[in-house]
């Protein structure tokens, strides 16, 4: 099974942000259906990359273009 950060002493901050915790789960979800195992020592910058990935690509889709 894939780790994505879980245990106590390899996770990443617990910011206690629930977008935060949805992304992790979706981002360990993706990697379990895919028999991807993260080494623990790798799983916070992951998870952290993962999430600057998630809100970029937000903000992308966000913005507006104008032919002006």
């Amino acid at each position: 099974m894939a780790h994505a950060g879980t245990e106590e002493t390899t996770g990443p901050p617990n910011t206690g942000d629930p977008q935060h915790a949805r992304a992790d789960r979706e981002f360990a979800a993706a990697l379990a259906a895919r028999g991807i195992e993260m080494p623990p020592d790798l799983a916070p910058g992951v998870l952290a990359g993962h999430r600057s990935l998630r809100t970029m690509s937000r903000l992308l889709r966000e913005v507006k273009i104008s032919d002006d």
